[in-house]
């Protein structure tokens, strides 16, 4: 098995503050002329105004995940867990997930290399309702 995809989550003391990721995502124009956006990998499917707001509805999704994973679910790690990602290392002092496909899956290993690759090594999530 090797890593498609990984997040890292940088917490300070215990609470979630930002994440890195990089994965694949697909994106396509739709027939209201928006941007339809797949992160299949966490779930998530989501719309951006314009080729410029991408990376920024990109960002809001995974940042709001995290929230409803963190508030409303069993926390992040056990929500991406559940969706197959695995701990990949925990020498940094920060969990880092991978999303592993098994090398005898070779539909969904193409599959998954038409995705563009999508890389945020800081992506801010507020936890913190009070802050908002």
């Amino acid at each position: 098995m090797h890593a498609e995809a990984n997040i890292r989550l940088f917490q300070k003391g215990g609470k979630l503050m930002s994440v890195s990721v990089s994965m694949p995502i697909w994106t396509k124009q739709t027939d209201h002329c928006s941007i339809g956006i797949s992160l299949p990998m966490l779930g998530i499917e989501t719309v951006a105004k314009n080729e410029e707001d991408t990376d920024k509805a990109i960002e809001e999704a995974i940042a709001a995940f995290c929230v409803v994973a963190d508030k409303f679910g069993q926390g992040i790690v056990k929500e991406l867990q559940s969706l197959g990602w695995i701990n990949v290392d925990g020498k940094s002092g920060e969990p880092i997930l991978g999303y592993n496909i098994s090398d005898t899956d070779a539909f969904l290993e193409r599959l998954i290399q038409t995705g563009s690759n999508y890389a945020n090594p800081n992506i801010e999530v507020n936890l913190d309702p009070q802050l908002a």
